[in-house]
């Protein structure tokens, strides 16, 4: 299926959401034909002449206009998409074939993945914009947690990126322990 693509320096796993300013004409229009186009596509800017091969496939979840008459719109992540055969159209808007790619299955109750949970949960706690983001957390599910973690932490997309494979969970949960330095945290106890 053809998609609009928005190319944004945005990585971001299922269940993820963000924020978007929007004052481009090619992408207001795209937000405006969203209902026929079934949402639109992030894919990750990883320099002025090239994006990554995958992207988010999101639909808008809320938006807003600011002081300044510009649109904010809040984006869910619905899945993974990989992007093929892409191009211009006449307002420059960048359209390309998309395929939904397989991610994680749903996880629960690792034990590797309780130190994420609370860090997490801390995490969301002490920043108010990331409870309003979130209307609805689900830490219970190890998935959900790596996949924000993921998402917060400023690691380059390229280093990130691998973590888009439907196999790369159990890396995913070892890359995020030592980056938050679980070890550690388990030998000071």
């Amino acid at each position: 299926m053809k998609i609009p693509i928005f190319p944004l320096p945005v990585y971001l796993l299922p269940g993820g959401i963000t924020q978007l300013r929007i004052f481009e004409q090619r992408y207001l229009n795209m937000v405006k034909n969203v209902g026929n186009t079934q949402g639109f596509v992030i894919a990750y800017v990883l320099d002025d002449a090239r994006m990554s091969k995958w992207g988010s496939w999101v639909d808008i979840i809320d938006f807003d206009s600011d002081e300044e008459g510009l649109l904010n719109i809040t984006v869910k992540c619905k899945s993974l998409v990989s992007i093929s055969d892409t191009s211009k159209q006449a307002d420059r808007l960048l359209c390309g074939t998309v395929t939904p790619m397989e991610h994680w299955q749903a996880s629960t109750d690792r034990q590797d993945c309780h130190f994420l949970q609370q860090q997490l949960k801390w995490l969301f706690n002490e920043y108010e914009a990331l409870q309003q983001l979130y209307q609805s957390c689900y830490f219970e599910r190890d998935d959900w947690v790596c996949a924000r973690w993921l998402e917060l932490l400023p690691v380059k997309f390229e280093d990130k990126s691998f973590f888009a494979d439907k196999d790369s969970f159990l890396a995913a949960v070892a890359f995020l322990n030592v980056i938050l330095g679980a070890e550690k945290a388990a030998l000071g106890k």
